[in-house]
């Protein structure tokens, strides 16, 4: 927008240069274009004040950003107490006779067992 009327007022600049130099052609007078120039670059002022208020007020009025949520982890969320890869093919408990390939200790099972860690289907696997 600033751009534009900044453009603007040079074209009005130009053709009051131009009307000056060429005097009796354009019946303009030198003080004449001086005018409209100087009338131009008031009102471009006055623009540019108006932009700077707007922008002052919409960046008071912009609403507070959302408090952030936890990045997400690359852990199961099924399971708490220990992190598992949610993109293993299987897990098996430490010490056990699973074959793996992903073992671990002690968790609490609190979505899907997924993995049939928990056993006894209390919510604690691999005890």
């Amino acid at each position: 927008m600033r751009i534009l009327i900044i453009a603007g007022a040079l074209c009005l600049a130009l053709i009051a240069v131009a009307g000056c130099a060429e005097e009796g052609e354009s019946g303009l007078s030198s003080s004449a274009g001086r005018e409209s120039f100087d009338r131009e670059l008031e009102r471009e002022e006055e623009l540019d004040r108006e932009l700077e208020k707007e922008e002052r007020e919409f960046e008071e009025s912009e609403p507070e950003p959302e408090a952030e949520e936890a990045e997400p982890t690359d852990c199961d969320s099924s399971y708490e107490g220990a992190c598992l890869d949610p993109y293993a093919y299987d897990y098996d408990c430490e010490g056990g006779s699973g074959d793996g390939p992903e073992y671990t200790g002690p968790v609490t099972v609190v979505g899907d067992d997924h993995y049939g860690l928990d056993s006894d289907n209390d919510g604690y696997a691999c005890e």
